[in-house]
């Protein structure tokens, strides 16, 4: 799951926020983790401030994680491992806190494809120059092609 600079609240928030940038109702969430509006309430502004969700004003208010630094591409793919997404432009990097790509299939236009993989510090490469590299600490995913096209 996703780590929010190692805060045990933040990560637990946005745990239970739909992958998919779907809305949550506030209360409801509150609600599963146990907590008082208080602690909810640092939680949610923390994960604010940082640019990982969206959250409307008052207590009770929907909050969704926020997509926007996700490339559009790969919105559809977060947190479904096995689904397939081509990428647009290289290099791109996706932050793990809003886009879990683990085992997620990524393409390249004329540089195949690689799977995720799930071990932070991990990498991957094909024959074809595609190149995935998951970030030791963030766990972020970066895409990175090499050599000339059809002959890496």
């Amino acid at each position: 799951m996703a780590k929010a600079d190692g805060e045990p609240d933040e990560v637990a928030l946005l745990a239970l926020l739909p992958a998919d940038g779907t809305p949550a109702d506030g209360d409801d969430i509150r609600g599963q983790l146990g907590w008082d509006a208080g602690r909810y309430a640092h939680a949610r502004d923390r994960l604010q401030e940082r640019g990982y969700i969206l959250a409307g004003h008052g207590p009770g208010a929907d909050v969704c994680r926020d997509l926007s630094a996700v490339p559009p591409e790969f919105r559809p793919t977060c947190g479904h491992p096995g689904s397939r997404v081509t990428v647009q432009r290289v290099p791109v990097t996706v932050p793990h806190a809003l886009c879990d790509l683990t085992g997620v299939i990524v393409r390249y236009p004329g540089r195949g494809g690689a799977t995720v993989p799930g071990s932070p510090g991990g990498g991957v490469a094909n024959s074809m120059g595609l190149q995935l590299q998951v970030d030791a600490h963030t766990q972020d995913v970066t895409v990175t092609v090499s050599g000339l096209e059809g002959n890496a």
